[in-house]
């Protein structure tokens, strides 16, 4: 059912739909480590976060480069348009700004963190294991996707000195040929193998609505998914649920490597638990279906990030009635995944607490209910006499963020802006 949705939105939806998709990677990291420090202690999420990103980072980089025409490059400018393009630095949560000096340097800076805002109440310790332990590994694994010369530098970053300080921080980016060669790292080889890494993204005919088909031109110091065209708003999409799925796939296989599948299995359906509900709540908001029963939530099932891109991920749903409706997961990469690690992985072995959220995220009212003799299908039922009940920890965690709380801009004047602008915006 989801394999058309995209197509049918406008650039300024898929825009909107863009930028929730970076939130969901923002959300299953609050979710995802929260059940880390519950389960496995502080120590557990700094080594599986630096784990995690640098995993997935590399492999996506390299896919975002190839959709969208930047593919190739080796300098600074190449390094910054993945970063652009990529849910680490989801768009409007963080406000980052990029520049570049020379071939091979730039700069970019925060002028505000969304992260930070999240972790400065717990304290300079905790600020110091995001923006030093973790981000020193995991931003340079980035950049090697780009070079293996490249380094990233801070010029400052927090703890905040000035409390108030601003820009957040602010970090250099060079290329040295003489310097070694940072070397992949292991986990990424391992994620670069699997189907989702290779999952081929089908592009759209362009529609001639304008906007940029590609990323080819020069560097913006801000660039807002409205100056991309609708062919190119599709693509953007879907690698962004690529980067989804990779980041959750390397959370709970390096999850797995320490603890267990087990433990494994207990982060993830906390993890999807908690994001599933809060973003399927934004999306009943952003279309204006919440509470609608069971038309909501398919309409809600369409666009979900749980189940994108259609070329990786395929649901059948069949409306039973106006209170009931089946969903299935049939034969697809997803299912097919040799590495037992993703959300689909989840559902099959029978945690469906995590779409259970999903749906009560849309209509409190709703339930999943397992088929009898599908291990992939799920009856979703909406109880109109139901009552609402405490929510899980998971989605409590989800909500109690700043992120939560973010509301996103639209930038309507950049839908004008043609195919083969070369104006800088900001």
């Amino acid at each position: 059912m989801n394999n058309k949705k995209l197509l049918e939105l406008s650039r300024l939806q898929l825009a909107q739909l863009g930028r929730e998709y970076m939130l969901c990677a923002q959300f299953n990291s609050r979710t995802g480590y929260a059940a880390l420090r519950i389960n496995h202690g502080d120590e557990a999420y700094k080594e599986v976060a630096i784990a995690n990103w640098m995993g997935a980072s590399p492999v996506y980089t390299r896919r975002m480069q190839r959709a969208m025409g930047f593919a190739g490059g080796t300098d600074v400018a190449t390094i910054f348009k993945g970063l652009q393009l990529e849910c680490g630095f989801t768009h409007q949560y963080f406000d980052v700004h990029f520049e570049v000096t020379a071939e091979d340097r730039g700069r970019f800076w925060l002028n505000s963190c969304g992260a930070l805002l999240e972790t400065e109440p717990r304290g300079d310790d905790a600020v110091r294991v995001m923006c030093h332990d973790i981000e020193d590994p995991t931003f340079n694994a980035t950049a090697v996707a780009t070079n293996a010369r490249a380094r990233m530098v801070p010029v400052h970053r927090p703890p905040r000195a000035p409390a108030d300080r601003v820009p957040h921080c602010e970090w250099t980016v060079s290329i040295d040929p003489l310097a070694d060669a940072v070397p992949e790292p292991d986990i990424a080889r391992v994620m670069s193998g699997t189907q989702l890494a290779n999952v081929v993204i089908e592009r759209p005919q362009s529609d001639g609505s304008g906007g940029l088909d590609d990323y080819a031109g020069p560097l913006f110091e801000q660039l807002q998914l409205e100056q991309l065209s609708h062919a190119a708003l599709v693509v953007v999409c879907s690698e962004l649920a690529v980067q989804v799925h990779l980041l959750i796939t390397g959370l709970l296989y390096s999850v797995a490597q320490r603890y267990g599948d087990a433990a494994a299995r207990a982060v993830g359906e906390f993890q999807m638990t908690g994001s599933c509900w809060v973003m399927s709540h934004r999306l009943g908001e952003w279309l204006g279906c919440r509470d609608t029963g069971i038309d909501g939530i398919l309409a809600v099932l369409e666009v979900h990030p749980a189940f994108q891109p259609c070329e990786y991920w395929s649901i059948e749903v069949t409306r039973l009635s106006g209170q009931r409706a089946r969903l299935a997961l049939v034969d697809c990469p997803a299912t097919g995944e040799a590495m037992p690690y993703g959300w689909c992985a989840l559902l099959a072995s029978g945690m469906s607490g995590g779409l259970d959220g999903l749906v009560k995220g849309v209509d409190h009212r709703a339930r999943i209910v397992a088929s009898e003799g599908d291990a992939l299908a799920w009856e979703i039922i909406v109880d109109e006499s139901a009552e609402a009940r405490e929510e899980p920890l998971a989605v409590q965690v989800a909500k109690g963020t700043v992120l939560y709380q973010t509301r996103l801009e639209d930038h309507i004047q950049l839908l004008q802006l043609a195919a083969n602008a070369d104006t800088h915006e900001g």
